[in-house]
């Protein structure tokens, strides 16, 4: 009976000529499943693209792990072999003057011997060293971010103002300021930090924030995908400290990414629904079309199961046809922008040059089981009117 069953779905999925109508919306509904199927993957693949851009810049930039109050390093860095740099570090609020503009940033102070390493995460554009030592005029440096130097026409060797208004005691009359000469610009691509931070040596971060600021312990990973497993073990070995990862200090931004991506899923998925209202509508016009052969069939010994499953095999094609088209187009769309990256970004706006894209097979997946899922949901009416069909009646349908 089950190739009965196959055989009566095949042959009516392949109408004759004189029910093109309903092959045709038949069609139109494979059609919509695959265009469904495609926009989620698409769409998903370009937002893990952008996401993952905006968190290696922020990972390659921010400390991955960040540990508060002060700790012994020599023990953190027992704990933490894969630590490339462990070192003290200073943040708080100021107001930087340079050609009689001011401005509050975050001034970071960080300990000099560790620059060489940092040198490499914070990219320098102007070809300055970068260095925080001491200029020439025995001035100590200061770096800055591009999109400060570039609004306040600021180059390497001019002097700037730092003012601490947090560090004002009771009956002075003045805020403690201090000159810094800039020694090198810094490009993140990431517009608040080039916009609002600035570094200082440590050893001058002490000496200036005398009420000061924020004593942190800085750790740089190998990988910054292991902030959490050395979170983890931190805290288990160490209940005392409070330690945050690179994904803790920006936890909303990656929040609001994840819920427009899921938010984005949920609402693609209405390309699908339409489709399948295509499908509802199509089976019941062929269970309408049908209902003489349906008499015909419980007649011969057809059991209403049957009938049910060849309306339910017939929905079965459209599925399987609708979900492996778009699976098949929509990973290779994604697959050859990610390899050939034939869709550019104007560099006016972005700061990369081509659409980011990046796919992970468990979303394709997930993507394919809600696809097939609702279509098999939609098929249940059409076929169970089917089989409740009693035969005489059908028989005798439109005579």
């Amino acid at each position: 009976m089950s190739q009965l069953n196959w055989y009566m779905a095949r042959r009516y999925f392949f109408t004759k000529r004189s029910n093109r109508f309903i092959s045709l919306v038949g069609g139109i509904s494979i059609l919509g499943i695959a265009l469904g199927v495609i926009a989620l993957i698409v769409s998903m693949a370009v937002l893990n693209g952008f996401e993952g851009e905006v968190t290696r810049r922020i990972a390659n930039f921010i400390p991955h792990v960040v540990i508060s109050p002060e700790g012994n390093i020599e023990d953190i860095r027992e704990l933490v072999p894969e630590a490339e740099s462990i070192y003290f570090s200073t943040e708080r609020k100021a107001i930087l003057e340079v050609h009689d503009e001011k401005m509050v940033m975050n001034i970071r102070a960080i300990d000099v011997e560790q620059w060489e390493y940092l040198q490499y995460n914070y990219q320098n554009e102007s070809g300055a060293s970068g260095r925080l030592g001491r200029a020439d005029d025995d001035l100590p440096g200061i770096l800055i971010g591009a999109a400060v130097a570039d609004k306040y026409f600021v180059t390497v060797g001019d002097t700037m103002a730092v003012q601490s208004p947090l560090d004002a005691r009771p009956g002075l009359f003045r805020i403690p300021q201090r000159h810094f000469v800039v020694t090198g610009i810094f490009r993140s691509d990431i517009f608040d930090f080039d916009r609002s931070l600035a570094i200082i040596s440590y050893v001058e971060g002490r000496r200036m924030f005398k009420s000061a600021g924020n004593e942190v312990i800085h750790l740089q990973l190998s990988d910054f995908n292991l902030a959490r497993e050395v979170k983890a073990r931190l805290s288990a070995s160490m209940p005392d400290l409070s330690i945050n990862t690179w994904y803790d200090q920006h936890k909303t931004l990656f929040d609001a990414m994840r819920m427009e991506k899921w938010g984005s899923f949920i609402g693609l998925n209405m390309i699908i629904l339409i489709a399948v209202f295509n499908i509802v509508s199509s089976l019941m016009m062929l269970v309408l079309e049908k209902t003489g052969d349906i008499g015909i069939l419980r007649v011969m010994g057809a059991h209403s199961s049957n009938i049910k499953r060849i309306f339910n095999l017939q929905g079965l094609i459209v599925a399987i046809l609708g979900v492996v088209l778009g699976v098949i187009i929509g990973t290779g769309l994604v697959l050859s922008q990610s390899h050939w990256g034939w869709i550019t970004l104007p560099d006016d706006i972005y700061l990369i040059p081509v659409l980011p894209v990046e796919m992970y097979w468990i979303e394709v997946l997930i993507v394919g089981v809600v696809a097939f899922a609702i279509v098999l949901l939609s098929i249940l009416y059409p076929s169970s009117k089917a089989g409740k069909l009693l035969p005489l009646e059908a028989i005798n349908y439109k005579r």
